[in-house]
């Protein structure tokens, strides 16, 4: 039987250990609640588009954007969105929103991640919207504004430790800290070529679940886009028409792509941009980067780049098929049905 004195150090290591306990407890909570409360700076900025808005295309572009078919339902009218171990919200039904917004707050919002009151939105992954063009995000705006309002969902959003752990330590959080505001918009630079275009449309279709880099997220567990290299044309085809990967397998998590529709030039351009890029081609800041990833008008356009060295050049290696895994949808719309959208 243990002396009074190992017992006494015994119940003194466990207050110990407690007291580390609560205090590590404390320190998450604290800090992922004010990276949740405090306020970010966005410039309010008016869309300058070239043409008025076009209703048809932003009904499409809303899909590609992910704000239809996607976590707030097929048609905006809400849903839920959740990552395994980290969160869960209900995402708001876009009708009820939207009249709450200026097209200004709302230009903010979509292209920063900052509500009208300064605090950061979670969950829209707004960095894969930061690329939008000015005349696709006004076709958006007025397709969405042009949308009966439909019954709200009940708000809603738990965070679990694991995922207040991962706001603290940067790896996920709040959508205005992870958008790097000196990055290209390609929606607004040269889209002439076939690479262009698939550069634009994968830096917002793709890199909300693969990655900023297209290199693959943990979090998400999604394989790098390398493994595009090892897919004939018609398979890609086949994969954003049904999501249906090669070999006959059904890619669960891309169901959304059914909704979306993309036109066989989208397709086309994607894979001629997916089968060349190395992630310096979306997140560009490291001068060996090849020139044509962003010409010197480009560049002015632009505005400054800043280097990002968490993004330097690596050996490509193509990921066997195998990398992609079918699995249970992230999204559901309000009335339940799997969406598996990425915001």
């Amino acid at each position: 039987m243990p002396g009074p004195r190992l017992l006494s150090t015994i119940v003194r290591s466990l207050g110990v250990l407690s007291a580390i306990g609560f205090l590590f407890l404390g320190y998450v909570f604290a800090v992922s609640e004010w990276k949740m409360r405090r306020s970010y700076d966005a410039p309010l900025v008016l869309l300058r588009p070239a043409k008025p808005p076009d209703l048809v295309a932003g009904r499409h572009m809303a899909k590609i954007a992910g704000c239809w078919a996607g976590c707030h339902g097929n048609e905006g009218e809400g849903g839920f969105e959740s990552i395994k171990d980290i969160h869960r919200s209900a995402a708001p039904t876009l009708s009820q929103v939207l009249p709450q917004y200026a097209d200004d707050e709302l230009t903010r919002l979509i292209r920063y991640g900052v509500k009208r009151d300064g605090k950061s939105s979670i969950g829209m992954i707004a960095y894969a919207t930061w690329p939008l063009g000015d005349q696709d995000l006004a076709d958006i705006i007025a397709h969405l504004r042009a949308q009966p309002v439909l019954p709200p969902v009940e708000r809603s959003h738990d965070f679990t430790l694991r995922g207040r752990w991962a706001m603290v330590t940067g790896k996920w959080g709040v959508d205005a800290a992870m958008v790097n505001q000196s990055l290209p918009r390609w929606g607004e630079l040269s889209r002439d070529t076939p690479f262009e275009r698939g550069r634009y449309l994968a830096s917002v279709v793709c890199a909300a679940c693969h990655g900023r880099n297209l290199r693959g997220s943990a979090l998400e567990s999604t394989p790098s886009l390398t493994i595009v290299g090892a897919y004939s044309e018609e398979q890609f085809r086949q994969l954003l028409r049904t999501a249906t990967a090669a070999g006959g397998r059904e890619v669960k998590r891309m169901s959304w792509v059914r909704n979306v529709e993309f036109s066989d030039q989208e397709i086309d351009d994607l894979y001629a941009f997916l089968r060349e890029h190395d992630g310096q081609q979306i997140v560009f800041g490291n001068e060996s980067a090849p020139p044509s990833a962003v010409r010197d008008k480009d560049r002015r356009a632009a505005g400054p780049v800043t280097p990002n060295y968490a993004m330097q050049r690596s050996a490509r290696v193509f990921t066997p098929l195998a990398g992609i895994t079918s699995g249970s949808p992230r999204f559901r719309s309000a009335s339940g049905a799997p969406t598996a959208r990425r915001r």
